[in-house]
């Protein structure tokens, strides 16, 4: 371990575990927004690249962590077992000043119980768990062994509050890693023609949401490219999936390097709900949701979840401003026939953007890792 040279100390340690693309993102900028109040911090735990090259010592690919579902979940339970137990091996080996765990319920409570059990150190929980979607009684693990909660969503701080957790709002950490652009800079940079209609296939950034979504979105696209011959069709592609397993027609644009600016020059989006729904909210890109899972998984979910929308664009807006089309309905037909009627008629794409305009305005702008930041550091002091 390397020694402060100022006061011949070792330099603080954080342990921060991110398991999912998005966490890795907002565990990047964190970690940044941190160095930038103390340069001496190391960071050591799981992430992805975004967050290895902001300097973290990740102990397991996240990629593997890439899981949804409870079917899926279950598969898994021997890998996650053994994982908890490297994770409190290093923690216990490092004796790191802080655990900051980002998101990834299943497996970041469990093992917060175990840490506090194990451990004397503090526990900060960035990106609340959907509680208020299901799973309400977690917010016990939260009381126990949580010591700060900061969240990003403006409901969550009240909700929390009237559960008797004391949370932070913070903002959402998508507007640090966003320069809005115009769709003119947009459409230069992907090669596209801003004159002409663009939609965007978003289907997810895990391999097991790819799979059953993207053959639904490339023929959707496809009957509407036969209505709208002029239509340019590109696909924001996760890059750490391999996409020549997929026998892509040459009209649609594969973007591996600038998913997000794909997303963010469409004029439409074919959105695989969950983060991307907000980040679609964020560029003000109108969108279908839709999101297809294992049958087994949709029933239980539909048993347990206890929000009416899947997409989080829908739950703050507290109704359906963007179409959702999940599972037994996230068809060809149904999809192609609702992007042809937006796509044909501007005051719809209007009053969609109108209404994710009104959203964005409730995430709170810029400046959400530095605030996540300053208050993870001043738990430790």
């Amino acid at each position: 371990m390397a020694t402060n040279s100022i006061y011949n100390t070792p330099p603080p340690t954080y342990f921060i575990i991110a398991g999912e693309q998005s966490a890795d993102n907002h565990g990047a900028l964190l970690m940044e927004a941190m160095l930038a109040q103390n340069p001496e911090i190391e960071f050591k735990g799981i992430g992805g690249k975004k967050m290895t090259n902001a300097g973290l010592n990740s102990i397991e690919d996240i990629d593997k962590l890439a899981v949804m579902g409870f079917v899926e979940v279950i598969r898994h339970l021997v890998f996650f077992r053994k994982l908890t137990e490297r994770v409190l091996s290093e923690i216990e080996k490092e004796s790191p000043n802080q655990i900051i765990l980002i998101d990834y319920p299943g497996f970041n409570l469990r093992l917060a119980k175990k840490i506090k059990s194990k451990f004397d150190i503090p526990i900060t929980y960035y990106v609340s768990p959907q509680l208020w979607a299901w799973k309400e009684k977690r917010i016990n693990i939260i009381k126990k062994h949580i010591d700060q909660m900061l969240v990003i969503f403006p409901f969550e701080e009240q909700w929390y509050e009237d559960r008797g957790v004391e949370a932070a709002f913070v903002g959402h950490p998508i507007f640090d890693e966003w320069t809005p652009s115009t769709k003119e800079e947009l459409c230069r940079l992907l090669n596209l023609n801003h004159e002409k209609q663009i939609l965007v296939l978003y289907p997810g950034s895990r391999l097991q949401e790819v799979k059953k979504h993207l053959p639904i979105l490339v023929q959707a696209a496809k009957k509407l490219k036969d209505e709208i011959p002029s239509l340019q069709v590109i696909l924001g592609a996760a890059p750490q999936i391999d996409w020549t397993q997929w026998n892509l027609p040459d009209w649609i644009q594969v973007e591996s390097k600038y998913p997000q600016k794909a997303l963010e020059c469409g004029d439409l989006a074919f959105v695989a709900s969950g983060t991307s729904t907000v980040e679609a909210t964020v560029f003000g890109t109108p969108m279908i949701v839709t999101y297809k899972m294992a049958t087994l998984s949709w029933w239980l979910s539909k048993i347990l979840v206890n929000v009416p929308f899947a997409g989080m664009v829908n739950i703050l807006a507290e109704k359906e401003i963007m179409p959702e089309l999940l599972q037994e309905n996230a068809t060809v037909e149904k999809l192609s026939s609702i992007a042809l009627s937006i796509l044909k008629n501007p005051d719809t794409l209007q009053k969609m953007k109108k209404d994710l305009n009104l959203i964005q305005n409730k995430l709170n702008g810029e400046g959400a890792s530095k605030r996540a930041a300053i208050k993870i550091l001043e738990l430790v002091k």
